[in-house]
């Protein structure tokens, strides 16, 4: 029983995992969107690229399944599979910096002016300011002081 009701905790961070999957694509997409369209202002989180590693606790929840239907198979494969997982997790932690640096490289390279000012920290993240001009910049900084 204990390890079925583990499975159906495990399942809702798998959820969880995969919702913050969808938002970091989601975020990505937005940004290039605002690329094509022009925007003045540019907002995203600078370690939007991390999303991909929330896959680990899926990927750690597929090998705990295995190991309960056919915990023999663990044991065959148990060198490769403990190679395989350090490569995946490695992947997954190379992506989320490539993924990062991409947008914010796309960004850039798209004659976006870095906004500091206006730019914020957060527990997680710090939220990169990005606009088209120095003077769209200075005015977003007045107004997030006036609120």
């Amino acid at each position: 029983m204990n390890k079925k009701l583990a499975h159906l905790i495990i399942i809702f961070f798998d959820l969880l995992c995969f919702l913050g999957l969808w938002f970091g694509y989601h975020e990505i997409q937005r940004t290039l969107m605002y690329i094509t369209n022009q925007a003045d202002i540019i907002e995203f989180g600078n370690r939007v690229g991390f999303f991909i590693v929330g896959l680990i606790v899926p990927f750690g929840h597929i090998i705990a399944i295995v190991e309960y239907f056919n915990p023999e198979l663990i044991k065959t494969y148990n060198r490769l599979l403990n190679y395989s997982t350090i490569v995946t997790f490695i992947i997954l932690f190379g992506s989320g910096f490539i993924g990062s640096s991409w947008i914010k490289s796309r960004v850039e390279n798209a004659d976006y002016i870095y906004c500091s000012n206006a730019s914020g920290v957060s527990a997680l993240a710090k939220t990169l300011v990005y606009t088209r001009s120095i003077d769209i910049c200075e005015e977003l900084v007045k107004s997030k002081r006036k609120i």
